[in-house]
């Protein structure tokens, strides 16, 4: 059995506390450390994937996004859907064996295709971090959005995982014949998540950086939710990065009830950026056409997924191999790179 050890964040009166990381797992120097994620779990939909994913042995868990599906308005029906899913038998198993750890998208924030107008944000946050035992004293009960990160110590290096939250600050989209409109100017994490993301990416002991969403960092071409329809905040995003100069990025994404893997080169980064989507655990889009997307490497898939992302220690580097794997443990894509 894994050692694992969390432990406890100071909390001091200085400004830099604002930006420190929320918790900090120390692993065992094995060979390889494996990172679990995945997307759009129905509570009430049968949920064949938890034992899979736990037969990879993984170190940590991470449900990006539709974690169950609330949408309500109503704040006790959330909080009972939120214990169908806490009590389920295979997910309870899972939460032994490893940490859970989280963002939102919609379906779990409490309405379809919301943003900052959702009138519930407040309590919904609540009933999210309660759902993942954030104790109250915790500063992100503070927090203006569940936005997170958390340092990932394993042999002589520092994995981040950054979790942001594209709801709660959200501008509006208009949506014409279904399909969403650019919002050439609006915002997706706002200002004080964006101090937040710069801090965390200016964190030198850094060997990786995952940086996770609900909704997807690189695709552009579909009709439905991604960062590309806030157009200039993307760009800030991968202006950022750029600024920063990690050694290593990671994007990863859910929200589409399909999974797929996508690649694109930013202007003086010396690696392409990779955005690896999982998505859904419980239900997918079955007749998912082949839609476009000009950054996809491989093919699309439509079928039950979860995600790994495998790290190991070799000389030149970081090898990072992220997967996407179905029920029966079937690799359905992998891509790899040495950071």
């Amino acid at each position: 059995m894994r050692k694992l050890i969390l432990l406890p964040i100071l909390i001091t009166l200085t400004f830099s506390s604002l930006f420190a990381q929320d918790q900090i797992f120390e692993f065992e120097d094995k060979e390889t450390l494996t990172l679990a994620f995945g997307s759009c779990n129905r509570q009430n939909l049968e949920q064949p994937l938890w034992q899979p994913i736990m037969n990879h042995n993984p170190d940590l868990f991470m449900f990006l996004g539709d974690n169950i599906y609330g949408d309500t308005d109503d704040m006790q029906v959330l909080e009972e859907k939120y214990e169908v899913q806490k009590n389920q038998e295979d997910y309870k198993k899972l939460r032994s064996e490893m940490p859970v750890i989280g963002v939102w998208d919609d379906h779990d924030y409490g309405k379809n295709d919301a943003g900052k107008e959702y009138p519930y944000k407040e309590e919904s946050q609540g009933l999210f971090l309660d759902f993942f035992d954030v104790s109250e004293d915790d500063k992100r009960r503070d927090r203006k959005g569940v936005y997170s990160s958390y340092d990932l110590n394993w042999k002589s290096h520092t994995i981040k995982v950054i979790l942001l939250d594209a709801r709660y600050h959200r501008d509006d989209l208009e949506r014409i014949n279904r399909v969403y409109q650019k919002n050439e100017e609006g915002a997706i994490l706002g200002e004080e998540q964006w101090a937040w993301l710069e801090d965390q990416l200016s964190d030198e002991k850094v060997s990786l950086f995952i940086i996770a969403s609900g909704i997807q960092f690189i695709p552009e071409d579909h009709d439905y939710e991604k960062w590309a329809n806030f157009p200039q905040e993307r760009q800030r995003l991968f202006d950022l990065v750029q600024e920063k100069q990690p050694e290593g990025t990671l994007f990863l994404s859910g929200d589409r009830h399909i999974a797929e893997i996508s690649s694109m080169q930013v202007e003086g980064l010396n690696y392409p950026l990779i955005d690896v989507t999982s998505s859904g655990l419980t239900h997918v889009w079955e007749n998912a056409p082949q839609e476009p997307n000009q950054h996809r490497i491989g093919k699309l898939v439509n079928e039950l997924n979860y995600g790994l992302v495998k790290i190991e220690e070799t000389e030149n580097g970081l090898r990072v191999v992220s997967e996407i794997r179905g029920k029966d443990q079937e690799l359905y894509q992998i891509f790899g790179m040495v950071y």
